[in-house]
């Protein structure tokens, strides 16, 4: 099963300190570091199906 995570740019994990780690599943509603498997629950407000198919234009401000 293929699953929808983004990699959260320019943030670094809070429990190592690795930069570019953290992975969102919003479809989970975690964060993940990828690097000490640190895990955070998060809540994902506005987006909705075609958002989470599309993350670039559902941020593109220009549309």
């Amino acid at each position: 099963m293929m699953r929808l995570a983004h990699i959260l740019d320019g943030l670094r994990c809070s429990g190592c300190g690795a930069l570019d780690v953290l992975w969102l599943d919003p479809v989970r509603g975690i964060v993940e570091c990828h690097e000490c498997g640190e895990k955070a629950s998060v809540m994902v407000d506005g987006l909705g199906p075609a958002d989470l198919l599309d993350p670039v234009g559902s941020w593109d401000g220009d549309r």
